[in-house]
């Protein structure tokens, strides 16, 4: 595995932490991991697609995540609560998003997909490639963590984009758009119909979910979808996109109407973000205004465009 798909995610974690959990990691010696086996009690995995294909793991050991958790929510937790799994979802997309950024300064185009969430004291971590993996230990003061990467270069034959543009879809934890704040980028990405990254436990059934939610089967992390060509296929991705987005919006306007004694934190961010959901909803339907009117043009008209000149008549002023 070739170490400009490694060394991206080693920093990525590293700034991460630093930044949003004032955690100090330390990296320790790589090795190749031939097994499934998960080094932790929880795990975050994440699809990597594009120019590098494969997927990307972090596990925590419990006294690690509940103190990570604890210092980017302002909380103390002993445990692995829907919080803290929530936080385990959110550190995997961050990390993965510097790690990105970082690739795509190498002249790399790289996409991810929805990060899952596994835990339980055997669970296993399938990457999208059978490959063996590398795994990067780290220490910090209150426990252990791994990097658990699997990710080689893009045959020719795989190569795979996100659909208009989509970098990446988020979902709804607190602490949204670090990415962006890491990297310097306006890289705002609204959630997908999943408002919680997926949970699930090794060998026995999740705990049931709260009254009102519905439970969540496990998936594995997705693959971005290809590459549109034609105009006729663009048009069927960015109608499938902005079904996704307003759907994601009502589900927030839904969250805050329903709920009225809503985390003070998920409040204030769904307020956030909704306009800004309203804003790429807008900017989306226009654009699939325009891609209407070209697939309607002829090779003729679009060669050649008449403008048609038009004149305004304004009254006089009394």
């Amino acid at each position: 595995m070739d170490v400009k798909y490694i060394n991206p995610c080693i920093s990525g974690a590293v700034e991460v932490l630093k930044t949003m959990a004032f955690v100090n990691p330390i990296a320790g010696k790589p090795y190749v991991k031939t097994t499934s086996n998960a080094h932790g009690e929880v795990s975050g995995i994440i699809g990597i697609t594009g120019d590098a294909i494969g997927s990307l793991a972090i596990s925590f050991t419990n006294s690690c995540i509940c103190h990570i958790a604890g210092n980017m929510l302002g909380e103390t937790f002993t445990e692995l609560t829907r919080d803290v799994l929530d936080a385990v979802g959110e550190i995997t997309n961050m990390i993965s998003g510097v790690a990105r950024t970082k690739m795509e300064k190498e002249g790399m185009s790289v996409y991810a997909a929805i990060p899952s969430v596994v835990y339980g004291s055997d669970h296993t971590i399938d990457h999208i490639l059978k490959n063996p993996s590398i795994v990067i230990p780290f220490s910090t003061a209150r426990g252990a963590f791994v990097i658990d990467v699997c990710i080689r270069k893009t045959q020719a034959k795989e190569i795979t984009a996100a659909a208009y543009g989509v970098k990446n879809i988020d979902t709804l934890a607190v602490g949204r758009n670090v990415n962006r704040l890491l990297s310097g980028q306006d890289d705002l990405r609204p959630p997908s119909r999943h408002t919680e990254p997926p949970v699930r436990e090794n060998g026995r059934k999740p705990d049931p979910p709260p009254a009102g939610e519905e439970g969540r089967k496990p998936d594995p992390p997705p693959a971005a979808p290809p590459a549109p060509r034609t105009p006729e296929e663009k048009l069927e991705v960015m109608k499938a996109r902005l079904a996704e987005l307003i759907a994601a919006r009502n589900a927030m306007r839904q969250q805050l109407t329903d709920k009225p004694f809503l985390e003070a934190a998920k409040r204030q961010l769904y307020k956030k973000n909704i306009p800004l959901f309203d804003a790429r909803i807008k900017r989306l339907k226009l654009d699939i205004a325009a891609v209407e009117m070209l697939i309607k043009m002829t090779p003729e008209e679009l060669a050649n465009p008449k403008v048609i000149t038009h004149y305004q008549h304004y009254g006089k002023k009394r």
